[in-house]
């Protein structure tokens, strides 16, 4: 114990030892708080990318893409799309899945189990190709693969709408080519599969409508992509611009990077945004990087003609509600003039979506439905 000495306390030295570790700890805490995190923030490019694209994080473990029913999804097939990226110079191969509409499904689920692989494939080919009804392409956000359940539960949702889905990874995820992932680079990708879905199309009768689907980051890539469409394919594809579907659906979508890290939660959680050089450090280096801008609101309100529906949960923790609203307000503000409709349908909290589930809300096919009945 303690003893009193006149004017002075005498403290025991392990007391003492204790309180001063601690202040040390406290002071390295945040020297790391204030200093090292934003420098690192700033200046890693790598560990940028790593929190933007998230590839590195693979949940469930060991996912068998060559078997979709292994990930609970019946009726679908495993396809590879192959090119040579003009991005990162080397051969790339994305594994993708095609889906069947809930009924195609059904007719065909003999043919499952009895037919050999070569065969079906053929038959599967016939069904897209001669579709009657719309194909989506689903382009998912960060981290996992198209393998992950939240995805799962959407594609089954799309499947008893009666839609083909076309679902595929990004180069870096799944079991597509591990190269580290761009902007550009995973653009290219969905700009790859957009064609060769497109090029199969080509040899029905009357082609189905097609409609792009983002989650997320994916949000953020289909904009770029429908955005500059005309200039990426003459770029990356030597031919004239290809087509814009015939509807974009974002789901969870950010206006641009630059304001998702601002208004991100962890910002509030972390304490960071209170630092005077918080937008120097944090938010800055996302309005200026080519390898990752994803400026959603400049692309769209490039491309008047393009129906956009945006899907938005009020209690999304990862991309905030705000940021949505701010995309909706600036894709409408372009086509003040006139253009195709833009619609926004926020979901309540009561619904409890979240980020991830808003395939399960109750009045999402009604949804949908609205608005496909408004852009024929």
């Amino acid at each position: 114990m303690g003893r009193i000495h006149g004017a002075f306390i005498t403290v025991p030295l392990y007391t003492l030892v204790i309180l001063l570790l601690g202040a040390y700890m406290a002071a390295a805490v945040l020297a790391v708080h204030v200093v090292v995190v934003p420098l690192v923030f700033k200046y890693s490019k790598i560990f940028q990318r790593s929190l933007i694209f998230g590839n590195f994080v693979q949940w469930p473990l060991r996912i068998d893409h060559e078997d979709p029913s292994s990930s609970g999804i019946d009726g679908a097939r495993n396809l590879r799309v192959e090119f040579q990226s003009k991005i990162d110079h080397c051969a790339i191969k994305l594994g993708v899945w095609h889906i069947l509409p809930q009924t195609v499904h059904d007719r065909l689920s003999e043919a499952f189990e009895r037919t050999d692989k070569e065969e079906l494939h053929r038959m599967l080919d016939d069904e897209l190709v001669n579709s009657k009804t719309p194909i989506v392409l689903y382009c998912h956000g960060n981290s996992n693969s198209r393998g992950a359940a939240h995805r799962i539960k959407m594609y089954k949702f799309l499947k008893k709408m009666e839609f083909h889905i076309i679902a595929f990874d990004y180069r870096g995820y799944g079991d597509s080519t591990n190269v580290y992932p761009s902007e550009l680079g995973v653009v290219e990708d969905a700009l790859m599969v957009y064609e060769w879905l497109l090029n199969a199309l080509s040899r029905g009768r009357v082609p189905p409508p097609v409609y792009v689907w983002g989650h997320s980051l994916g949000t953020g890539i289909t904009s770029h992509l429908l955005g500059n469409l005309d200039v990426l394919s003459r770029r990356l594809l030597g031919r004239p611009p290809l087509p814009l579907p015939q509807a974009l659906v974002l789901e969870a979508p950010f206006n641009n990077l630059a304001d998702e890290v601002k208004h991100h939660p962890a910002a509030r959680v972390s304490l960071v945004n209170w630092l005077p050089y918080f937008d120097l450090t944090f938010v800055a280096p996302f309005r200026v990087a080519p390898q990752h801008t994803f400026r959603s609101d400049e692309y769209l309100s490039r491309v008047k003609t393009l129906p956009v529906l945006i899907l938005h949960a009020r209690d999304d923790t990862i991309v905030p509600f705000e940021v949505g609203v701010q995309l909706y307000d600036d894709v409408l503000k372009s086509r003040s003039s006139g253009g195709a409709p833009v619609v926004m349908h926020a979901f309540d909290e009561s619904q409890s979506l979240g980020h991830k589930y808003i395939c399960d809300a109750d009045n999402l096919e009604e949804v949908f439905r609205n608005f496909t009945a408004l852009i024929h």
